[in-house]
């Protein structure tokens, strides 16, 4: 299964940065009790579909960058560049370090910590942005 559980952040990431794609496809990927803290913030799933759509409205553009993945049979961690375009063409690169638990084939935790590596003041707040 430890390459199931890449496979599915692979899958998470390019649904997320598919903009094509309905939000709600997301949740296919995650338990019904699934948790987030991101920053120090904590999201149900319902806040992290909130999470998504206010991605959408504020940004043209969301390409994921991992640089090291890990996994095995039911946690994985990752280190991944989220390159940002805004609609208003203004580009950010955010540094997210972030930590998977699966249950049942899906994401029921993660826990994330973000690092604006370029940007405007404010980026850190993308990754939890309702």
């Amino acid at each position: 299964m430890a390459q199931n559980s890449e496979q599915l952040v692979r899958q998470v990431f390019e649904t997320l940065s598919d903009f094509n794609r309905p939000a709600e496809e997301m949740l296919a990927f995650f338990t019904e009790d699934y948790r987030q803290l991101v920053d120090g913030k904590e999201l149900g799933l319902n806040d992290f579909l909130i999470h998504i759509k206010a991605l959408r409205q504020k940004l043209k553009a969301l390409e994921i960058d991992i640089q090291h993945i890990i996994s095995n049979n039911d946690a994985a961690a990752t280190v991944h560049i989220a390159h940002v375009t805004r609609a208003s063409g203004e580009k950010s690169r955010i540094k997210v370090v972030a930590f998977y638990s699966f249950r049942d084939g899906k994401i029921a935790f993660v826990d994330e910590l973000t690092h604006p590596l370029e940007g405007k003041e404010g980026d850190q707040a993308l990754g939890s942005v309702q």
